[in-house]
């Protein structure tokens, strides 16, 4: 009986060296299985296409309120509006809605520099004036983007920013 336990404990002992790894592969296992959850967690880039934001749908939403519109260059109509406390573009045939940053500058009119929305964000930059033109503060040369929700850029435009009071 004495002689079946120390066989136990010396063949238990001989497994335990034989099994173990080196701590060191080990680790670059584990780094690896990390950067591959990572990579599988990040959704697909997914690039959007806001469509003109039409003078009927400004109408129908009741988007004529004081504020900022975004226009792409040699477009009359706006791609995204600013009206204080919220902001909208048309993405995938749907209004989107989205939230004034309070803590990002303000534009005339009340409107802010940065919005918020479900699964992306809209950052307005005014850009520098083309010489000769005359720009001023309600009228003035810009660049949107929109950010998905891991900060990516799905979509830049540079336009210009008309604002209203």
């Amino acid at each position: 009986m004495m002689q079946k336990a120390m066989m136990a404990i010396v063949l238990a002992g001989f497994l335990a060296g034989c099994g173990g790894d080196n701590p060191k592969e080990e680790a670059a296992e584990d780094a690896r299985d990390v950067a591959m959850v990572e990579r599988m967690s990040k959704a697909p880039l997914d690039p959007v296409l806001p469509a003109p934001i039409t003078a009927n749908d400004v109408a129908r939403y009741g988007l004529d309120k004081p504020g900022c519109s975004f226009r792409k260059v040699n477009q009359t109509d706006p791609v995204f509006i600013a009206a204080g406390d919220e902001g909208f573009m048309t993405i995938g045939g749907e209004l989107k809605r989205f939230a004034g940053k309070s803590t990002a500058a303000q534009l005339p009119g009340g409107a802010y520099t940065s919005y918020v929305g479900l699964s992306s964000t809209i950052d307005l930059v005014r850009q520098p004036d083309a010489a000769g033109a005359k720009s001023d503060q309600s009228h003035f040369p810009a660049r949107l983007t929109v950010h998905d929700a891991q900060r990516r850029i799905v979509f830049m435009a540079d336009g210009e920013i008309t604002c209203t009071a």
